[in-house]
């Protein structure tokens, strides 16, 4: 259980620092007078303030604003280079590995085969390795943490992945696992949706929207819930599994042990299922092969057994999350994944759906649109979950943050 610190002047001094750091890293740059009018601190207190964050290498002061006259007042800026973090993306045939500056912006990456065959600690020894050869030119003492993107039903608090299907592990304690690799490094797990999620609210979409939902459509099915700028974790850290709910009762197995959910017809396995019972139907089709590419290039060529797949892929995904809008009343559903790479198949038929839900009735509209990211988007969030901690105000005991 996290105990919360005691209402003493350090905490008071933690919850000054972190105010006047937060707020520099918002605007990027901003003068001394700006920062004291916005965070109502006398310049007495914030000359102490930022003097310390200067000591500390975390901020910079140097340029100076334009003038029409009168004395220039010199900008205070973030140091994104301050330290770095390195995120991983663990996927069933590789690994993605990013290092990135405090900003989450990608110094470099790399990606390596990898097997879900492997054994979790065969998976962890690699992870470790290649998170020191992203390293291996930086001094180690700047690495301020390694966040982990993956797969499956997650507890973020313990670092614990409680079942990956994909990767056929259960109750993996990842984070105690790369704990024994870098035993002074703070590590962070999370599933892959909530990670683009945290990019998406930091750098994408979500920026000016404080309720919204992110949903990533592809080989499978994915839903992460903000709400007040938070994401929603549920009771187990497996809120948004909506890719589980039940669309079809007796429909197709799927993969969780139920039949007929969803992600079994709003996602690629859609295209598996229903392609196989479909053959006899449309014997011209040349479609074998029901991979979402394949499918894709199929009705773009013209394929009525291709087309038909997608529309209907597309049909089911628009009453997801026609639900979604009337479960959580979002300003919007940001659209994301390697199937929108095919989105001119598919986003009328979501639209069309979506938009007529329950609010919409009622005059109000909730903005359906696809994520402004580009690929790297799930390793920036995984570097998020390192960035975003650091910059806590740290109010419970034992908390790891930047200054504390």
């Amino acid at each position: 259980m996290d105990i919360l610190r005691k209402g003493n002047k350090d905490l008071i001094k933690d919850i000054n620092r972190y105010t006047v750091l937060n707020l520099i890293r918002e605007k990027g740059e901003i003068t001394r007078t700006e920062i004291a009018k916005k965070c109502d601190f006398g310049m007495s207190t914030l000359t102490y303030i930022l003097d310390d964050l200067q000591q500390e290498g975390i901020i910079l002061e140097g340029a100076e604003t334009s003038s029409t006259g009168g004395r220039r007042a010199k900008l205070v800026r973030f140091n994104k280079d301050y330290g770095f973090v390195v995120s991983v993306k663990v996927e069933e045939e590789q690994l993605l590995f990013a290092l990135t500056d405090l900003n989450a912006d990608i110094i470099e990456n790399t990606s390596i085969p990898f097997s879900s065959e492997k054994k979790p600690e065969e998976a962890i020894d690699l992870i470790a390795k290649n998170v020191k050869k992203m390293c291996e030119n930086r001094d180690m003492n700047h690495l301020l943490g390694v966040g982990i993107a993956i797969s499956g039903l997650v507890n973020r608090k313990k670092g614990t992945v409680i079942r990956s299907t994909m990767l056929g592990w259960e109750n993996i304690a990842l984070e105690a696992m790369l704990h024994a690799h870098f035993p002074d490094i703070p590590v962070y797990v999370d599933k892959n949706i909530n990670c683009y999620t945290l990019a998406e609210l930091w750098l994408g979409e979500g920026k000016q929207s404080n309720n919204f939902a992110t949903v990533s459509v592809g080989a499978g099915l994915g839903l992460s819930v903000v709400i007040n700028r938070q994401i929603y974790y549920g009771a187990q850290g497996g809120a948004g599994e909506f890719g589980h709910t039940t669309i079809q009762p007796g429909g197709y197995k799927c993969h969780c042990g139920q039949k007929g959910c969803l992600e079994m017809y709003a996602s690629e396995f859609y295209f598996r299922n229903r392609g196989e019972e479909l053959k006899e139907a449309y014997p011209t089709s040349e479609l074998n092969d029901f991979h979402f590419d394949k499918v894709a290039k199929s009705a773009r060529a013209g394929d009525e057994m291709a087309t038909e797949l997608m529309g209907k892929m597309g049909e089911y995904l628009g009453y997801g999350i026609r639900n979604i809008i009337n479960t959580f009343n979002p300003e919007k559903v940001i659209i994301v994944g390697e199937g929108l790479h095919h989105r001119d198949l598919f986003l009328t038929k979501i639209d069309e759906i979506a938009s007529q839900n329950f609010f919409s009735g009622a005059g109000f509209e909730t903005e359906i649109t696809t994520t402004s990211l580009e690929d790297p988007a799930w390793l920036q969030g995984a570097a998020l979950l390192v960035i975003h901690q650091l910059f806590q105000v740290p109010i419970y005991e034992e908390e790891q943050t930047l200054l504390r």
